[in-house]
């Protein structure tokens, strides 16, 4: 029983630290950002197994960002669903794959940077303009 009411102690204890200071407990933290650069509103569902983060309409030079702890098994998965007027795609905006292209040490966590233009999505570690730094972009997909 002692032993027991220790552990439940200790992981009470850890939840309310991680809540209180939004960190991450065993795993990293990540910061996605999708930014527009598109003169017209989109419109983007994101979703995962775990939380769906509902429809956003973002403007030109606008973003929609949102955080979450990776998952212990390294998992993680998001999805957008993205229309533009007539257009509409959906593609992985997290997942094992995307981890290489986002990924750098930071003390704050990760970040994960979508640049969505008339031309398709890019990704980046960095949040850096498009038509000065194009090199730091990867085209990921075409609109469909």
């Amino acid at each position: 029983m002692g032993a027991m009411h220790n552990l439940f102690t200790l992981l009470t204890l850890l939840s309310l630290i991680t809540s209180v200071t939004h960190a991450c407990f065993l795993t990293a933290k990540w910061n996605l950002y999708v930014i527009s650069n598109i003169e017209d509103d989109i419109v983007v569902h994101i979703k995962s197994g775990d939380d769906d983060l509902g429809n956003h309409t973002i403007p030109f030079n606008g973003n929609y960002n949102w955080s979450f702890c990776d998952r212990i098994d390294g998992h993680t998965l998001f999805y957008g669903y993205f229309w533009w007027g007539s257009k509409f795609t959906s593609l992985a905006l997290f997942d094992n794959e995307l981890r290489g292209p986002c990924a750098l040490s930071k003390e704050s966590g990760q970040h994960c940077y979508w640049l969505v233009r008339p031309d398709g999505f890019y990704v980046s570690a960095y949040n850096r303009t498009f038509d000065d730094n194009y090199y730091y972009w990867t085209l990921k997909k075409h609109w469909d």
